[in-house]
């Protein structure tokens, strides 16, 4: 059996998908790439075959009409065989010397959850930023939600961050929207509630490429995007009763996640500065009260995603000065 299936979906890609499946063919036969051309206009699906022919035991190939990232991650868990499935976007690569870690380590691992560190890479030269999990998770050891610490106020798990075992994804049967942005963030929620074991590897093997103009988490795409930040973070509030968990740790991560999308959702909505704008984020406030009355109270009366929702142009400039001081802290476009 494969150790690890990856999943690389490409839109258009043919500038910087080759530099991400080069940095992932070094694992020879214990992985297998799965590239997903998403309805690309350009050579994207031709390079994608170039690979699958030249390396036929390690390289896949799904072409598909345009449906997304999420298809693209729905489409990939369909086709992988590996016992991790890992999701690497066309314009990261993995590191290479933890990635020849990673290879020598996992045969030994059988946690239902890897974690390990990502690194932001910036276009216009900036240093490298780490985001690093040593101060949350014990390092090269099997762990549980208990074993864990607290976490900075700028450490979030992410895609680039986790590798689910595959037969937890199944269980977990995940099935993201078409044609939706952020739709990661389901990704990572929605199979935390059946993860039993936790290993986190102290490796800085996710190279996140960021500063690209057309990129997802721009400030000027999140805002016209704002409508796919909502739609999931709804998803995301309504999916559990997260009363029903008894892992103390497991819940205050699953909440502390919860309420993070929730000011997301409000902050890069009210950000657009207009009537419309207004009213759509006290439809979102309307929809997760509905969905999870529970819920509801607790993060918009008590949280930060409350506090963002302030009515009125005072409680909007508010919230957009809280929002610029936290952009300082994580340079994350």
């Amino acid at each position: 059996m494969k150790q690890i299936s990856f999943a690389v979906p490409c839109y258009n890609s043919e500038a910087y998908m080759e530099h991400c499946i080069e940095s992932l063919l070094i694992g020879g036969d214990d992985i297998e790439i799965i590239i997903i051309d998403d309805g690309s206009k350009d050579k994207t699906g031709k390079i994608a075959d170039k690979y699958a022919k030249k390396y036929p035991k390690i390289v896949k190939v799904h072409h598909q009409e345009n449906g997304g990232h999420g298809e693209g991650i729905n489409q990939g868990l369909k086709l992988a065989t590996g016992r991790y499935f890992k999701v690497i976007d066309s314009d990261d690569w993995a590191d290479e010397k933890s990635y020849k870690t990673l290879l020598k380590k996992i045969k030994k691992i059988d946690s239902d959850l890897i974690i390990m560190n990502y690194v932001y890479t910036y276009t216009d030269g900036r240093n490298d930023q780490v985001i690093d999990f040593s101060n949350v998770f014990p390092s090269n050891q099997e762990c549980t939600w208990a074993d864990t610490k607290k976490f900075k106020t700028t450490q979030y798990l992410s895609l680039h961050s986790l590798m689910y075992k595959k037969e937890l994804l199944d269980k977990t049967n995940i099935e993201l929207p078409k044609h939706c942005f952020y739709e990661d963030n389901l990704f990572i929620y929605l199979p935390m509630i059946n993860v039993k074991s936790i290993y986190y590897l102290p490796l800085d093997f996710y190279r996140y490429f960021i500063g690209r103009e057309d990129q997802s988490v721009q400030e000027p795409q999140l805002i016209k995007r704002s409508s796919h930040q909502r739609l999931v973070s709804e998803l995301v509030l309504n999916a559990y009763d997260l009363d029903t968990i008894k892992d103390k740790k497991l819940y205050k991560c699953m909440y502390r996640e919860c309420v993070f999308l929730a000011t997301i959702a409000v902050v890069f909505t009210r950000l657009a500065k207009t009537p419309e704008a207004e009213k759509e984020y006290k439809e979102f406030w309307a929809n997760v009260k509905k969905g999870n009355p529970k819920l509801y109270r607790k993060i918009r009366y008590f949280t930060k995603a409350g506090w963002s929702s302030i009515p009125g142009p005072i409680g909007r400039a508010a919230m957009i000065a809280g929002y610029r001081f936290a952009h300082s802290l994580v340079n994350f476009n």
